[in-house]
């Protein structure tokens, strides 16, 4: 019995230790798990920075990197994906400030002979939260496409966007308030000089963002410190409108600064905040984007000028681009299923008159003249259209001058959710191919949704797939990719393929900035 009991224990350690898979990358060694065909490494750090100061990538280590686990989250306050995740029992990694972390799934076949194109996912939350260890970003699914798949984590709200003049004045370069995306430009470094031990091709990373990551990359398109750092990208619901001048970043900076008790030049004082006073006085708003204080900053040498401007005028990264967003994105606003401001005539002309000034007739003119008596549409439409839905179109359509773009346009709705239609954030669980992960689960519901949408999702995942792998003509299914411009957009539904693109008539006040 004794003997029997042994050989069942070290049976049982050679099948554990069979499912760990250790490589070794140009820094040293990593040991991750194996998930099936695909090998898994997470938390694994790629730089680290003190409070406002540009990361320090970690270009080696000693011993063998544990990469088992995930790490931790950067510091973020009422992120709702956290707090409904942890109130349904899910494991959230704790939160710290050395949280410059990042998780790789990458084939576990033999990779071709230049290596697996590699995708790298710039994840959402205005900018104040979320990680790349949410199990909605798991991408396994992906990797099985034959890429390599990677989630980073970057600072936030104040701890990434902050900007004051004594923090310019200490920087060699009077750079202040885009630690954000200097954490992910520190992860394409990183990348770069180590995902060839993973079987990547470091000359074929494609970046993909959604919500902030899509405007995070947006604004990468822009900064002469991404040149040559990606050679495609993919942005999804998110344009490059909203990076911020320097001396307005300066005077929210100020507003914190009351509220905390620092000085605006006493860094010492600011140094020495515990995070969740910072995280608490730099809080506005979870719902609305455009009222959360903390975004890139124009600041002379990350952002050397207005993205948007950078564009127009052809000052870009001309790496080739994919570019959508969702029909309704701002269906996931549901309170204006019941706020009478937001669905009557006259609290919407008011919310336009708060956000619009003296263009707000013309707007409100223009709504009504779409949806008549339904308030609650036009709102719906003139909130999409503004913020999420056609800046990165009329970001795609500048980037075209100099490279090839195209286009698609998501808009699949929940037949269990009809009124959230396809909001911001829809086409996730297809591209990750997490439609039964928490949230999403609760848009499918049933087994049958779930098989019926699955084409739909293979649709999805080959696009993104063949358009990173540099293919001539990327498809999903038999239908061929549409070059922005060209009057349609790949349209994504049962069935999906070529619609119409409606950018001349959704986005006609939009627009006018070109």
């Amino acid at each position: 019995m004794k003997r029997t009991l042994v050989i069942v224990f070290f049976l049982a350690l050679a099948l554990a230790t069979a499912q760990r898979v250790r490589l070794r990358l140009p820094g040293g060694w990593v040991e991750g798990n194996m998930a099936g065909d695909v090998m898994v490494f997470k938390g694994i750090p790629y730089a680290h920075a003190e409070r406002w100061r540009p990361p320090t990538v970690v270009a080696a280590w000693r011993g063998v990197l544990d990469a088992g686990e995930f790490g931790p989250i950067c510091p973020q306050k009422g992120d709702i994906t956290v707090r409904l995740g942890r109130w349904f029992g899910r494991y959230v990694p704790p939160a710290s400030e050395d949280c410059l972390n990042l998780n790789v799934w990458a084939p576990a076949g033999k990779p071709p002979e230049k290596g697996w194109p590699v995708m790298v996912f710039i994840h959402g939350g205005s900018f104040t939260g979320g990680s790349g260890s949410e199990p909605i970003y798991d991408g396994a699914s992906l990797a099985r496409r034959g890429v390599i798949v990677v989630t980073i984590n970057y600072r936030l709200g104040a701890l990434g966007f902050l900007a004051l003049p004594a923090l310019a004045a200490e920087d060699p370069h009077g750079s202040t308030g885009d630690y954000g995306l200097l954490d992910q430009l520190a992860a394409l470094s990183w990348l770069r000089g180590q995902v060839s031990g993973f079987g990547g091709d470091p000359d074929r990373i494609t970046l993909f963002g959604e919500s902030a990551g899509a405007m995070s990359l947006c604004d990468l398109y822009t900064s002469p410190l991404a040149k040559g750092a990606f050679a495609r990208a993919i942005i999804e619901s998110g344009g490059c409108n909203y990076a911020i001048p320097k001396q307005l970043a300066y005077q929210r900076a100020a507003e914190v600064a009351e509220k905390i008790g620092c000085g605006v030049n006493d860094l010492a004082c600011w140094r020495a905040q515990p995070v969740g006073r910072l995280l608490e006085a730099s809080a506005t708003s979870e719902t609305d984007f455009e009222k959360d204080p903390f975004k890139p900053v124009v600041d002379g040498y990350v952002l050397p000028e207005d993205p948007e401007k950078a564009l127009r005028e052809g000052k870009a990264n001309r790496a080739p681009l994919l570019v959508g967003a969702n029909a309704g994105e701002y269906r996931l606003d549901v309170t204006a299923q019941i706020d009478p401001r937001k669905s009557s005539w006259a609290g919407v002309a008011q919310i336009i008159r708060e956000r619009e000034g003296e263009r707000a007739d013309e707007v409100i003119a223009h709504y009504r003249e779409r949806f008549g008596a339904d308030a609650r549409s036009a709102y719906y439409a003139y909130m999409t259209e503004r913020i999420l839905y056609c800046p990165p179109y009329r970001a795609g359509r500048w980037i075209a001058k100099n490279t090839e773009v195209y286009a698609y346009r998501f808009e699949y709705g929940s037949p269990y959710w009809p009124f959230v239609g396809s909001m911001h954030g829809m086409e996730l669980p297809f591209v990750f191919g997490t439609r039964d992960v928490w949230p999403f689960w609760a848009l499918f519901l049933s087994a049958g949704e779930l098989q019926r949408t699955e084409p739909l999702q293979d649709a999805v995942q080959q696009l993104w797939t063949e358009f990173a792998k540099g293919e001539a003509q990327p498809r999903a299914g038999y239908a061929p990719l549409p070059r922005i411009g060209t009057g349609w957009v790949m349209g994504f539904d049962l069935p999906w393929g070529w619609r119409a693109d409606d950018w001349s008539s959704r986005c006609a006040l939009w627009g006018a900035r070109q």
